[in-house]
């Protein structure tokens, strides 16, 4: 079995004969379901991918990209993406060059002028915030033009990328505030969904209770099969399914039997109700077979699974009917990839590990897993009480000493570290690992260029994600200096992220390495270069 999408769970997208698949890729509108191997997510039904934004003039060139990324394997929705965002950049850049057959005059006041438009674009729309919108659209062009010129195009600019696009055309990241980065929903929210679960259609609650008992997207719940969902073992039951995103064949997690009930009753009531020939698939969740406004879906017609926008709009319905409503008094927003936040902070707070918590969310790294670590500080607070309240053992002057809970605690009051707590004359540098609490007298290169200034430091692609996570850091740190009102403090963490970090991001996206010296320096010790010299010539003679 493959996890690709729909078609290819079912092995229904068998290679399909070169003519039939040079004819999809000679329209301007792509059939995700006609290209083999193209991962689409049929429980939303964006099947296509539109180049008639694109002027004629550029439109093959494009084609040509989407077909490489088909191979990349991207997906059609992040393919029809980039056909839209360049498709953009095309029509502005005829307009500044009208006469021009190709990229060969493309410069970085071009790029300049494209960033001004797009921020107009962005005002008119009434977009909170351009960045994002100039940021997708840079990074769009960006991976075309690094494409063109790796396969040497006819059409190519003149000028390498790296000296078209700078990395202050990359807008920063804006930095959100807590209630806006905390996605999950809050428990007050689930008590009150829970009490009025029942009013849901009777095809949505089912959903939504695997969606709470499992963590998975969405899409992952709704490409359950009948027949492999579920598992039996010495009377524990386990739910089975593939993770589409990471690619994750036969996930396993445990469910109560209550949950297990559920799942028995709803494959139960499918089979009943759809023939094989109208669920040939075997979704645990088909498309409905009762006509809607006196017609079939076309969902139905393509045995494809019932969709998740439905769902989410009676789930919303649902909360304005009976007043759901969060701490702030507002009514609740449901969307449904915030049960799987909830899932994991529910995890969390129960004591399982980030180690446990990313298998059971079959994340592809342990970064993805600190995303829904918003562990709240109530609960943290209460454990780490209930662990000291006893007392324990600490070593003074080398002896064994027993400290009783109640003098632990205001002790640890007193001494815990607070970020938050900024004084005007301590810095509090963001470092990979730690923090530098140096004050604002002392200089020192080390804080201010953590490791970017030493000969031996070097960065690879590899380290992008890492490095990535590290100016979140700073923009945390950042925040907080500007809520402290530390202008010290701010400016020197911003000059680190501005003059290190990004650039450095930067380069790394490009698939550069950073080094302060060249490879014989810095992995060879002499007497080894003085021994491939030798070998070198050889190679090259040959």
């Amino acid at each position: 079995m493959e996890t690709r999408s729909l078609r290819l769970v079912d092995g229904t997208s068998a290679l399909a004969p070169t003519s039939a698949l040079e004819a999809e890729f000679a329209k301007d509108r792509w059939d995700a379901r006609n290209i083999p191997g193209l991962r689409y997510p049929p429980h939303r039904g964006d099947y296509y991918i539109k180049f008639t934004a694109i002027p004629e003039r550029f439109r093959c060139l494009v084609k040509e990209y989407a077909k490489f990324l088909v191979a990349a394997d991207r997906t059609a929705g992040t393919i029809e993406m980039h056909a839209l965002t360049l498709g953009r950049f095309f029509t502005f850049f005829l307009q500044q060059h009208p006469s021009t057959p190709t990229l060969a005059d493309l410069s970085m006041p071009d790029i300049d002028a494209f960033i001004v438009h797009l921020k107009a674009e962005a005002h008119h729309r009434r977009l909170k915030s351009s960045n994002p919108y100039v940021s997708k659209h840079i990074q769009s062009l960006a991976g075309f033009l690094c494409h063109l010129e790796r396969v040497q195009s006819t059409q190519k600019p003149l000028l390498p990328v790296s000296r078209i696009i700078w990395p202050h055309h990359y807008p920063p990241p804006e930095f959100k505030t807590k209630s806006y980065r905390i996605k999950y929903i809050p428990q007050t929210v689930l008590h009150q969904l829970d009490a009025h679960l029942h009013h849901l259609t009777p095809t949505c609650i089912p959903v939504l209770i695997l969606l709470r008992a499992s963590g998975w997207r969405i899409s992952d719940v709704l490409y359950l099969k009948l027949d492999t969902c579920l598992e039996q073992d010495d009377g524990k039951y386990w739910l089975i399914g593939d993770i589409q995103k990471t690619r994750v064949l036969g996930h396993k997690i445990p469910i109560t039997r209550e949950v297990a009930a559920v799942v028995l009753a709803q494959i139960a009531w499918i089979k009943q109700q759809y023939p094989p020939e109208e669920n040939p698939n075997g979704w645990l969740f088909p498309a409905a077979n009762a006509p809607r406004y006196r017609s079939f879906s076309q969902r139905y017609f393509s045995h494809n699974p019932r969709g998740a926008h439905t769902i989410q709009q009676r789930l919303n319905y649902l909360a304005n009917k009976y007043q759901i409503r969060d701490e702030d008094g507002s009514i609740f927003h449901f969307r449904l990839h915030a049960f799987r936040h909830a899932k994991a902070v529910e995890l969390l707070n129960n004591g399982m590990s980030l180690v446990m918590v990313q298998q059971w969310m079959a994340h592809a790294s342990p970064e993805m897993t600190l995303i829904y670590a918003k562990i709240l500080d109530e609960t943290m607070r209460e454990a780490w009480e209930k662990t000291v309240r006893q007392g324990i053992v600490q070593f003074n002057d080398g002896k064994p000493e027993f400290v009783p809970g109640k003098k632990l605690l205001p002790m640890a009051g007193a001494n815990a570290f607070d970020p938050e707590r900024v004084r005007e004359h301590r810095q509090n540098v963001k470092m990979a690992l730690g923090s530098c609490l140096k004050t604002a007298k002392i200089v020192c290169k080390f804080v201010e260029l953590p490791c970017f200034h030493c000969p031996a430091y070097i960065l690879t692609p590899e380290d992008l994600p890492a490095l990535e996570v590290y100016e979140q850091q700073i923009l945390e740190r950042i925040e907080i200096g500007k809520q402290a009102g530390n202008a010290h403090w701010t400016l020197v963490n911003q000059k680190n992220l501005d003059e290190r970090v990004r650039p450095a991001i930067a380069l790394l996206k490009q698939g550069h390495i950073i080094a302060s010296t060249d490879k014989q320096e810095r992995e060879y010790s002499d007497e080894e270069w003085e021994q491939r010299k030798p070998r070198e010539k050889a190679e090259t003679h040959e």
